[in-house]
C-alpha cells in the first residue's frame, strides 16, 4: 500500500511505469509478427506448377511497416516530437521445410580361392522435400519453421533527439522491443 501511494503521489515515477507496461505489451504485440496490412494476394501462374501461389511482402515492404509501426510508437514518447527509423536487417525471413531423407549403406566381402579379401561399402542419400495436398487439391511443402529476420542496428532521428532523457528513453524502448544491446542503437537530433 505505501509503494502504491508513493507511485501515485510522484507523477515522473507513475509515468515510467506506465511506459513500462506500454512497452511490455508493445513488445509481445511486435514478437508474433507484423501483420503487413492491405497486401492482396497475387496469384502467379496455374495453381497445380506453383507450390506458393501468392506473392509474398517483399524484404522491403516488412521492413518499413516495421520502420513506420516504430515511428508511431517512439513518436509517443514525451519530448520525442516527430520521429523518423530506420533499420538494418541482417537477413530475410527464412522458411525451414520438412525434408525426407532416403539413406542406403550397403556392404560387401568377398573371399576368393586364394584367400583374398575385397570389401565394397555404398552409401547412396536422397533428399526430398514434404509435399502435403491441402484441401482444395493445392500441393504445399511441409514447413517445419520460419526464422524471422533479425536486425543489426536502428538508428532513429526525433525532434527531441538532443534530449538526454529522450535519448535515454528511445534507446531503451529500441533495446526492449528489438533485443538489441545499446551500441547497436543511434538516437539522433532530427531537423523536420
Amino acid at each position: 500500500m505505501k509503494y502504491l501511494r508513493m507511485v501515485v503521489e510522484n507523477k515522473k515515477l507513475a509515468y515510467y511505469l506506465v511506459a513500462l507496461v506500454a512497452l511490455g505489451i508493445f513488445a509481445l504485440v511486435l514478437r508474433r509478427g507484423i501483420p503487413v496490412e492491405n497486401v492482396e494476394p497475387i496469384f502467379v501462374g496455374p495453381p497445380e506448377t506453383h507450390y506458393n501461389h501468392a506473392i509474398l511482402p517483399t524484404a522491403f515492404e516488412v521492413e518499413r511497416a516495421l520502420e513506420t509501426r516504430l515511428e508511431e510508437f517512439f513518436a509517443l514518447v514525451e519530448g520525442a516530437g516527430k520521429v523518423r527509423v530506420m533499420i538494418s536487417p541482417l537477413a530475410g525471413r527464412e522458411t525451414v521445410f520438412a525434408v525426407d531423407v532416403n539413406l542406403n549403406n550397403s556392404y560387401s566381402r568377398e573371399e576368393d580361392s586364394q584367400g583374398g579379401t575385397r570389401e565394397t561399402r555404398q552409401y547412396y542419400s536422397q533428399e526430398k522435400t514434404v509435399i502435403l495436398t491441402d484441401r482444395q487439391g493445392v500441393d504445399r511443402p511441409l514447413v517445419v519453421r520460419e526464422i524471422e529476420p533479425q536486425v543489426l542496428g536502428i538508428v532513429i532521428i526525433a525532434e527531441g533527439g538532443d534530449n538526454a532523457f529522450v535519448r535515454d528513453a528511445l534507446t531503451r524502448a529500441a533495446m526492449a522491443m528489438l533485443g538489441l544491446e545499446a551500441h547497436m542503437i543511434q538516437v539522433l537530433k532530427g531537423n523536420f
